[in-house]
């Protein structure tokens, strides 16, 4: 697991997969980045990561804890992340009004799973949750893969 801790602005948190995971400094903004292999081991080691980085703010670490759950599953599902070699990126940025989370996985999978849940799913509400937990979220692809983010204004 390779762990980058600097300091950055949210231009770091643009749709830019291919970026490196370099950042520039601007403000008190602070971001955070792991990048750790596509296998369901990882989870919780991100979840716990959130958890450590957020340790003083309970009720931001558990809304956070939850969704890079379901991003970090979602990324293994339904991308070539959880394929053998496979990569999640996280990246945790902390400001003063704002928190934003981002998971970037490594694309499109021909193995990939698109279907749409039905009531009696087990699985394929995490989104729903995510949704409902942050004050925005969105998504971006690009050509390196794709993207998933949520912000929590403070």
């Amino acid at each position: 697991m390779r762990v980058v801790s600097e300091t950055a602005t949210a231009r770091s948190l643009t749709p830019d997969f291919a970026a490196s995971t370099k950042a520039t400094s601007a403000g008190d903004d602070r971001v955070w980045r792991v990048d750790v292999p596509g296998m369901n081991e990882a989870i919780p080691l991100v979840r716990h990561w959130v958890r450590l980085l957020l340790v003083d703010e309970p009720e931001l670490a558990e809304a956070f804890e939850l969704i890079v759950s379901e991003y970090g599953t979602n990324a293994l599902w339904h991308s070539a992340s959880g394929r053998p070699g496979g990569r999640i990126e996280v990246e945790l940025c902390v400001g003063a009004d704002q928190v934003q989370l981002v998971v970037r996985d490594d694309g499109p999978s021909a193995l990939g799973s698109d279907r749409i849940p039905d009531d009696f799913d087990e699985h394929g509400r995490g989104l729903v949750l995510a949704d409902a937990y942050a004050d925005a979220v969105g998504h971006w692809d690009a050509p390196g893969g794709h993207a998933a983010w949520a912000l929590i204004n403070r």
